[in-house]
């Protein structure tokens, strides 16, 4: 008798039930891909690190006249547990060529070595160890393979000193010391043989050579001090920080959690609305039951009984589609780091069973109203005929709205329960798009500019080909400045040209010693740049500090500290501090006017342009087409073009902005067309007698439409006002982690964002409300006295 009825019931309410299953669906894959992804995300760098065999603290460094004083130094340190060594050879996009082109696009310096001498371990694109490389091809970093055209096989040449040789390409690499955006500093791995035969070749001898140094230790901060004096040091960095620079791979997937994790709730919420709601709404079957002996167990069993059908049949097929959505949400961050749950098909199978168990509970519980109902109540359609308060605070005989626009009104007051549902539901799909535009805007702002310690310019160009050479010590700052110059001019566009210059330093502060990388540039005043605290330096014995080094040294505006510079120390007074998440907040900025050796340059994000004659955008923009040809080099951009190269993560975030919105979409339209077809089979007498006096079929789904545009405009309304504080709770946090302690400047498009979103989810609320309306015409005056 139960399955009979049951498959009666499923066939009776065709709609109702296939929305219900896709409900749950929608509750088993996102519940069984965020747990997984969760899993993946938390345990997933510290899993990437241990394979690859991480160190303690890493020291990228640079060979002067064949002396490697960082080695001479840890072989004498006794807060040295144990050191790795990897000889480096030092390239940038210059020296990679194919058909006469730049193979890649960077702007850092880039890094070539052999595998065979290195302990470190590498992974392919399908995130196996890479442990043999044969001669005559090269892997090369994911982060900028994954930029350019490369296919594997496909060859091309590296041309450096007296080096002409060519390579294949034998695939992606994944880094986990230098494979995130942030760094960017990509790695290339070749044979010993190739390797052996770049290395020796004169020039790179002279400038290019290295070596990177894994250092295991039990004092980090003793090591940090005891190093910090080293010289011809590029970079020397922990592994906490290292974590760090992969940020902007965990924006995109805690973002991904977050909404993940959102739409659950929503999911869930609707399904116990849904079930309250259907039972509600069958008291006539449940009268006429009770009234031929069966008792309210057994009702209950039965109702459980059908919802446990939708339940397995929708986590079912949600566990399937779980796998592809749960790679397709992790696939953005996992193109240069290894991320893999050994127990995701275990954690979907248990995910998957406590939807059905949470369902379960749903119904049971919605189903207690069911002792409440007598067979009497199947005479009296549901109604005891006793109200002692107000349904509305609407008087039909003090308005002047129309009937219709005061019917819509006067329910949702009626209706508190399901209409706030209702808009809660809406407001958490649009609040969701809201705070991922605006960030995925903030992130590709001018504003971005001050946490990068950079001024505005007309142009940036990126140029690791010069700024490697200045580095190396094979060419002056100022000669390439003025080369850049001179080209400008020649092509009609005269410019100023100026650059951030980055030196590595030593700073001694309350008895310990730290490694700083400090900012430096002759052509601007320190005034250009924003602080949090204090006054910009403005003599040369001044410096700023960031707040979260400042806090880490322990020190504060107006205390000395020793900086070692050249061989000589130096008194420097600390006069202000400001945030950055350059170097993860390790920052600091020396004034104008104190004059530092152009040598012990360590490195420079790039060149900044700012044309004599003042053109508009539209002209920049023209010129910077112009310039990429006569450069030869891509890298060359307005503020917008190269914030997002520098975070890289801009346009994921706009691409995962689209996609939740279409989710959020596609919930909207399963939620109207659910509650309006539970609506109109729940009020079906209502609309008869509407009919009966004289409403037509026009009014009455305009009055159906109304209350859903009531709610939805509500949500909007909700939403704009929830979205600063769910950016400062959720997103500054994140940010924070890298150095933008005070909090950031968030970037508006207010007619994106409040209008454009707004109006979309509106008109989608309201057309699918309508639509479904339209089923009101079914229903006629005579109906008001058959129930059914």
């Amino acid at each position: 008798m139960y399955r009979r009825m049951i498959l009666k019931d499923l066939k009776r309410k065709k709609t109702l039930n296939i929305i219900l299953l896709l409900f749950v669906v929608l509750s088993a894959m996102f519940t069984a891909s965020g747990v997984n992804n969760i899993m993946t995300v938390e345990k997933g760098l510290d899993h990437y690190f241990e394979e690859a065999g991480m160190a303690d603290y890493y020291i990228l460094s640079h060979k002067s006249n064949g002396k490697d004083s960082v080695q001479e130094l840890l072989q004498n340190s006794e807060n040295a547990k144990s050191y790795r060594k990897d000889e480096v050879i030092y390239t940038s996009e210059d020296n990679f060529k194919q058909n006469g082109k730049k193979l890649m696009e960077y702007y850092n310096v880039s890094m070539v070595q052999s595998l065979s001498n290195s302990d470190f371990h590498f992974f392919d694109s399908e995130n196996k160890i890479v442990k043999e490389v044969d001669s005559g091809k090269m892997y090369i970093a994911g982060a900028i393979a994954g930029k350019s055209d490369l296919q594997i096989g496909d060859k091309f040449t590296l041309k450096i000193g007296e080096i002409n040789m060519e390579f294949e390409f034998a695939g992606v690499l994944k880094d986990a010391l230098f494979g995130s955006e942030m760094i960017n500093n990509p790695r290339m791995l070749v044979s010993d043989e190739d390797f052996r035969k770049i290395a020796n070749d004169e020039y790179v001898k002279q400038y290019n050579s290295g070596s990177i140094y894994y250092i295991e230790t039990d004092d980090l901060s003793a090591l940090q001090s005891e190093t910090a004096e080293a010289e011809d040091v590029y970079l020397a960095i922990d592994n906490e920080t290292v974590k760090l620079n992969y940020f902007m791979n965990m924006l995109v997937a805690m973002i991904i959690l977050i909404v993940s994790i959102g739409l659950i709730i929503v999911s869930f919420a609707v399904l116990r609305f849904t079930i309250g709601f259907t039972i509600a709404e069958e008291f006539r079957e449940i009268g006429v039951m009770k009234a031929i002996g069966l008792q309210n167990h057994s009702i209950r069993l039965l109702y459980l009984a059908k919802y446990f059908c939708i339940a397995v049949v929708g986590a079912f097929i949600g566990y399937f589609l779980n796998i592809p959505f749960g790679k397709m949400l992790i696939a953005s961050i996992s193109k240069n780091m290894v991320l893999e749950n050994q127990n995701s098909a275990v954690l979907g199978i248990l995910c998957c069973i406590v939807v059905v168990l949470v369902i379960l509970f749903f119904s049971w519980n919605c189903t207690g109203k069911i002792k409440k109902l007598s067979p009497i109540d199947a005479v009296r359609s549901g109604q005891t005929g006793k109200r002692f308060h107000k349904k509305s605070i609407l008087q039909l005989g003090k308005t002047k709205l129309k009937s219709t626009a005061f019917l819509a009104i006067n329910d949702v007051f009626s209706q508190p329960k399901q209409f706030s549902i209702i808009t809660a539901i809406f407001a958490i799909c649009t609040v969701f798009v809201m705070v991922l535009s605006v960030t995925a805007n903030t992130l590709s702002s001018e504003k971005m500019l001050k946490l990068l310690g950079l001024t505005k310019s007309d142009v940036y160009f990126v140029d690791s080909k010069r700024i490697t050479d200045v580095i190396s010590g094979a060419r002056n700052v100022n000669e390439t400045k003025q080369e850049i110059s001179d080209i400008l001019a020649e092509n009609h566009m005269p410019a100023f040209v100026y650059i951030e210059e980055w030196y590595n330093l030593s700073v001694t502060a309350n008895g310990e010693k730290y490694k700083v990388n400090f900012v430096w540039c002759d052509d601007t005043e320190t005034t250009d740049y924003t602080y949090t605290k204090g006054v910009a330096p403005k003599y040369e014995n001044e410096i700023a500090l960031t707040e979260v080094l400042a806090e880490k040294m322990g020190v504060e505006i107006g205390d000395t500290l020793i900086i070692g510079i050249d061989g000589e120390n130096k008194e420097f007074i600390l006069t202000a501090l400001f945030q950055s998440i350059m170097q993860t907040g390790n920052v600091g900025r020396l004034c104008q006017e104190f004059e530092i050796p152009n040598q012990l340059m360590t490195g420079a994000i790039g060149y900044q342009i700012n044309f004599n004659d003042n053109p508009e955008e539209k002209i920049i923009s023209e010129r910077i087409e112009t310039l990429k040809d006569i450069f030869q080099n891509k890298n060359i951009y307005n503020v917008r073009g190269f914030i997002n190269n520098v975070t890289g993560v801009s346009d994921t975030l706009e691409s995962v902005r689209n996609f939740v919105l279409l989710i959020s979409l596609i919930v909207i339209i399963l939620i109207a067309v659910l509650m309006e077809h539970s609506f109109i089979s729940n009020e079906k007498s209502e609309i008869a007698l509407m009919k009966a006096i004289g409403f037509r079929n026009h009014a009455i789904m305009t009055q159906h439409t109304g209350r859903f545009f009531i709610s939805v405009i509500l949500a909007q309304l909700l939403a704009s006002c929830l979205c600063v504080p769910l950016l400062i709770l959720f997103i500054d946090p994140i940010f924070s982690t890298m150095g933008a302690t005070g909090g950031i400047e968030y970037q508006f498009n207010v007619v994106e964002q409040f209008v454009i979103y707004p109006l979309i989810i509106t008109a989608t609320v309201a057309i699918s409300a309508f639509l479904t309306a339209i089923h009101t015409r079914t229903i006629t005056a005579s109906d008001t006295a058959n129930i059914e």
